[in-house]
């Protein structure tokens, strides 16, 4: 993950397998067609959000894919300012946050808004129903949490590091 090459293989796989799943699942499916894969609880349907999570900034598309770019510029140059020094771990979060954020930009630039299918049906305590999804919002998700918990760690781990050195 180091070589630049090996990251930008590891991004483009995220997002070819988020187009791909895309564009298997609106060719396989009519618009508000559903398939009940675990019946209840995990359902394959086509939706199409103008926003981001929750239709958040619908109508908005132009600034949606400012902010996506902008967010893909820090997320390389993380890449770029910490691939020698880096975790492997967290070097595979950051590739799975611009593969999500590069499939889900996408879909605004082709199609003008994210097409979503993954619908998780049971409702959530304090949620009510989920939204409808796709691969390239687990890829952000996974990669931000995974980055998350290892800044933490990494932040808590210090202060030992030092204790031991002293």
């Amino acid at each position: 993950m180091r070589r630049p090459f090996i990251f930008f293989a590891f991004v483009l796989t995220g997002i070819g397998a988020d187009l791909l799943s895309k564009w298997l699942v609106f060719r396989a499916l009519a618009p508000r067609q559903v398939y009940r894969l675990i019946p209840g609880v995990l359902h394959i349907v086509r939706a199409e959000n103008p926003g981001v999570a929750f239709s958040m900034l619908s109508g908005h598309a132009l600034l949606i894919s400012l902010i996506s770019l902008a967010a893909m510029g820090v997320v390389l140059w993380l890449y770029y300012r910490h691939r020698r020094t880096a975790s492997v771990d967290m070097l595979l979060a950051l590739g799975l946050v611009l593969a999500g954020a590069a499939g889900n930009l996408y879909d605004r630039v082709r199609w003008g808004r994210v097409r979503d299918f993954i619908d998780f049906v049971p409702p959530l305590p304090m949620i009510g129903h989920w939204a409808v999804f796709n691969v390239a919002d687990i890829c952000i998700t996974v990669g931000a949490v995974a980055f998350l918990i290892r800044e933490i760690m990494k932040t808590h781990d210090q202060p030992n590091e030092q204790k031991q050195s002293a």
